[in-house]
């Protein structure tokens, strides 16, 4: 048994999550590194370092890379500040687009968020020759991004998120109250018609996202001449993609697999 596992860190807004990955078996064979386990801490507290090397434990000796991103610095230096050495490799941050095997057909690469670009590779793992993706990330914000069929990032847009949007309507209104966005989307069907301010809240936030996802996923469509692959992730990416149905196809974790097969790919050249 090779030591051929990687680790990676992707540091968010609000958490940061860890996995452990088995190397694809081919870095062109369409297929992005297989999760074996995943671990998520929220970002501003001190990290259970305990509980995260112990979630991983029977994965240890094999761990031979170890790489981080991510959108939130501050969140990326507290990481790296108590990173357990020599537990775990010590570990290579991913800062660039420049540090990335992506191709950004954008004026300045650098001032696009690294998990919009980490997306961007693991859709050109992803999608077939010749095809164009567009990929939805549904996190503290949603975003949505067109690759190319030759495979270059070409941007997209942001837009806030369901957690977002139940804050804003709470803390900046006097009287709505807070959505609480899990139960949102793991309780019962949400009505389109809310009867009550709650129910009408609800609404609002899940029919509201859909539609603006498939509404920008239309407009970047029309710069592409053929039916582009949509991939979903995310942390609300499961529930999204349910219930925006075919052809949107759900990707768990694309951000943590495309950093492991970034380390795959940089040892296989």
């Amino acid at each position: 048994m090779s030591n051929d596992l990687i680790l990676t860190a992707d540091v968010g807004n609000t958490r940061v999550k860890f996995g452990v990955f088995e190397a694809a078996a081919s870095v062109r064979g369409g297929a992005l590194p297989t999760s074996l386990a995943l671990w998520t801490a929220p970002v501003g507290g001190e990290i259970d370092w305990h509980a995260v090397t112990g979630r991983f434990e029977p994965w240890q000796a094999r761990i031979a890379r170890a790489l981080v991103a991510g959108v939130n610095p501050c969140g990326i230096e507290q990481l790296l500040s108590g990173w357990p050495q020599p537990v775990w490799p010590d570990a290579m941050t991913i800062e660039r687009a420049a540090d990335l095997p992506l191709a950004v057909n954008l004026e300045r690469p650098d001032w696009v968020g690294i998990d919009r670009l980490l997306d961007a590779v693991a859709a050109n793992v992803l999608r077939a020759p010749g095809e164009a993706a567009i990929v939805i990330d549904a996190g503290t914000a949603t975003t949505v991004d067109l690759v190319s069929a030759d495979g270059f990032f070409e941007g997209g847009a942001i837009l806030p998120g369901l957690e977002l949007g139940a804050r804003a309507l709470h803390q900046y209104t006097a009287l709505l109250p807070l959505i609480d966005v899990p139960e949102l989307l793991e309780g019962p069907k949400v009505a389109s018609l809310g009867k009550n301010t709650p129910e009408a809240i609800r609404s609002g936030l899940l029919y509201g996202q859909i539609g603006a996802i498939r509404e920008l996923a239309a407009r970047l469509a029309d710069n592409i001449p053929e039916e582009p692959l949509l991939l979903v992730t995310g942390g609300n990416g499961r529930f999204l993609a349910a219930t925006l149905g075919d052809p949107y196809r759900f990707e768990p974790d694309l951000a943590l697999r495309a950093l492991a097969w970034v380390a795959q790919h940089s040892r296989s050249e």
